[in-house]
């Protein structure tokens, strides 16, 4: 629902192995979707792009 708005979706697991799945996917469906390790990082790179 977000990607043909255009609207970034972040998501924050610390298990690789999930990430690497969620990133997978994400690429094969065309992106929108940042994946990151640690939530406080999620949340900062969410808020830098949006100033």
């Amino acid at each position: 629902m977000c990607r043909p708005l255009g609207v970034l979706v972040s998501v924050a697991t610390p298990c690789a192995s999930a990430r690497r799945r969620l990133q997978t996917a994400a690429a094969e469906q065309g992106g929108g979707l940042v994946v990151h390790a640690r939530t406080d990082t999620a949340v900062t790179t969410a808020y830098a792009t949006v100033e």
